[in-house]
């Protein structure tokens, strides 16, 4: 085999620093934006704060509030705290705290770590060990899970549903002995008759009175299926808005948040007295501070710009969500915005990714305003977010014993003369959050149990 160089030539486009910084202000979020300008305010000494933008027109109140499901949905699943410990690092400094050995401490981090995000441990103990370590009895494991569930919310680091029911029964000391050892019982045998409806034959199984069955079903209903959820509930705040949108006359403005705009300026008389003296080694850090002033300052205004101009342009195509709600959504592409602003798709993308836009229908993502096209049996066309809505209207309305099935949505969809296949229909519902029927029966019929446990008996 012989080794030989070979002399090529190809062309390759590279972003400059400055191009980078740029592309990496656009994509960031409100929160991680101030934290940016407050941190290059304190680290760079030719920065300081702008001058205050001025005060935003009237905006009616509670238009930055959600008041749509969408806008909980947002809500709920995008986190806008930066001081928030994560569950596993809460978990884990309560172990640190504990007298437990070091090897115990280092066991319970592997198990913390693979728990799920509903606190769950899914995976057998020896997959956790990395490779190459040596075998750990399973009595170790067993200590070491036992003082992460005792250290943690009740029910985290179950293996499965029926554990973590239990594990939250045991750790309820007011609870009556009696009601405490009968709902062992229905955890351990009948949660699956339970959840199909089979509450006579339970009670009858049981020997249970109606008082007595009723009671412990209360407390079944009270306990958490998802533990791991439980230390997300502090986490949930809301999202600060780029963009308000509101009405007015008969047109609709759009509006900066000033939270959005963070401001700063170049210091212009330590930037003059820097350029009157000569490059030399002792100020080139400050020069080098200068250029990077200079750059967040022009980043951060065509920030501000380029926000604006998408947020205008899709205000402007989608004026019909604005007037009627999600059935006015029309299908809009990133190339779309792109090719009508003259601007590359991925400076679209970076624009739209983490921003939020408060409208009268809640506070809602840009990205929710972009969807796909779906053809009509007319000639027509109609966008993808329509018709999840129409999907997620149809599931609302259906009766609570006969849940629609995937076949009947299509098959209701083909009524309203939107053409798409079955496995389209499936892959809307499953984004939308929702179960499949049968789930669906299942959770009604859980309902039908709480509902009826929480009548008073005389």
């Amino acid at each position: 085999m012989k080794l030989e160089m070979v002399p090529q030539l190809h062309m390759q486009q590279t972003l400059s620093q400055r191009l980078q910084q740029s592309a990496q202000i656009l994509q960031l979020s409100v929160q991680e934006l101030q934290t940016l300008v407050q941190d290059s305010l304190q680290d760079n000494p030719l920065l300081e704060p702008g001058p205050e933008p001025a005060p935003p027109a009237p905006i009616r109140e509670g238009l930055s509030h959600p008041v749509s499901s969408e806008s909980a949905h947002f809500a709920d699943n995008y986190d806008t705290s930066k001081a928030i410990r994560s569950r596993d690092e809460q978990i884990l400094d309560h172990v640190r705290l504990s007298r437990a050995s070091e090897r115990c401490k280092a066991l319970c981090a592997l198990i913390v770590n693979a728990l799920d995000d509903n606190g769950y441990l899914r995976d057998h103990f020896e997959d956790l060990l990395p490779p190459g370590y040596e075998h750990v009895p399973l009595s170790e494991w067993q200590a070491a899970l036992a003082l992460v569930q005792s250290l943690s919310v009740p029910g985290t680091g179950a293996h499965s549903l029926p554990e973590a029911l239990r594990l939250q029964i045991q750790a309820r000391q007011s609870l009556d002995p009696v009601l405490k050892q009968r709902l062992l019982k229905l955890v351990s045998t009948e949660l699956p008759a339970l959840a199909q409806g089979e509450w006579a034959q339970v009670q009858s199984r049981q020997n249970l009175s109606d008082a007595d069955f009723h009671q412990a079903l209360r407390e079944l209903q009270s306990l958490d299926p998802n533990p791991g959820l439980a230390y997300l509930e502090p986490m949930r705040q809301a999202i600060t808005p780029d963009v308000h949108v509101y009405r007015d006359g008969k047109h609709w403005r759009v509006l900066a948040d000033p939270r959005s705009l963070p401001r700063v300026q170049v210091h212009q008389e330590y930037a003059a007295t820097l350029e009157q003296q000569a490059r030399t080694q002792q100020n080139r850090p400050l020069h080098s501070a200068l250029t990077q002033a200079r750059w967040l300052a022009e980043s951060l205004a065509m920030r501000r710009s380029t926000v604006c101009r998408v947020a205008e342009f899709i205000v402007r195509h989608q004026i019909l969500f604005f007037e009627l709600g999600e059935q006015g959504l029309q299908p809009l592409r990133i190339s779309d915005l792109a090719k009508e602003l003259d601007l590359h798709q991925s400076t679209i993308s970076r624009a739209t990714a983490n921003k939020y836009m408060s409208t009268p229908f809640g506070t809602l993502s840009f990205r929710h305003f972009f969807s796909g096209e779906l053809e009509t049996d007319f000639g027509g066309s109609c966008s993808t977010a329509l018709v999840k809505e129409q999907i997620r209207r149809l599931i609302a309305k259906e009766p609570d014993h006969q849940p629609l099935s995937d076949v009947e949505l299509h098959q209701a969809l083909r009524q309203d003369s939107v053409e798409l296949s079955k496995r389209t229909v499936t892959k809307y519902r499953l984004q939308l959050g929702i179960p499949n029927a049968r789930e669906r029966l299942q959770r009604a019929r859980l309902r039908a149990v709480s509902e009826q446990a929480a009548r008073p008996f005389y």
